[in-house]
C-alpha cells in the first residue's frame, strides 16, 4: 500500500490521529447475487451513518476485482468465514476551508413534467 493504515484498534476522536482512518471490509456469509445486493444495501447505511457521525468515507472495490486479492482477503484476514464484498476507508474529513459546492443544473433544465389530459 501507498500509505500505512491504523490497526483495528483505534479512537477515531483522538487528537493525535490526522483523520482517525480505518480500513473496513464488508463481507457476507456467501458470494450470491443477493448477498452482493444487501451487502450495497448495508454500504448505504454505513456511508449514511458514517456521514451522520461526522465521518468520511471512501469506498475501494479496485482490490476486490483482482480475483487473487479477493482469496487472500477472505482466507487469510477473514479467515474464510466472510466473502469480501467491499472494503471502506472511514475517518474524519481533513479540517479547513472546503471546496466550493459543485454547480448544478435546475431541474427544468433536465427533466419535464408531463400531466395526464
Amino acid at each position: 500500500m501507498a500509505r500505512s493504515f491504523a490497526s483495528g484498534e483505534i479512537d477515531l476522536a483522538a487528537p493525535d490521529r490526522d483523520d482517525g482512518a480505518a480500513l473496513v471490509v464488508l463481507g457476507t456469509a456467501s458470494d450470491d447475487p443477493l448477498s452482493r445486493l444487501r451487502a450495497g444495501e448495508a454500504l448505504s447505511a454505513v456511508l449514511l451513518t458514517a456521514t451522520v457521525l461526522g465521518l468520511a468515507g471512501c469506498p475501494l472495490s479496485q482490490p476486490l476485482e483482482i480475483s487473487s486479492a479477493r482469496i487472500a482477503l477472505r482466507d487469510d484476514v477473514l479467515t474464510g468465514t466472510l466473502s469480501p464484498q467491499i472494503l471502506l476507508r472511514l475517518g474524519r474529513a481533513p479540517a479547513g476551508p472546503s471546496l466550493p459546492a459543485t454547480p448544478r443544473r435546475s431541474f427544468a433544465h433536465i427533466a419535464t413534467v408531463e400531466h395526464d389530459r
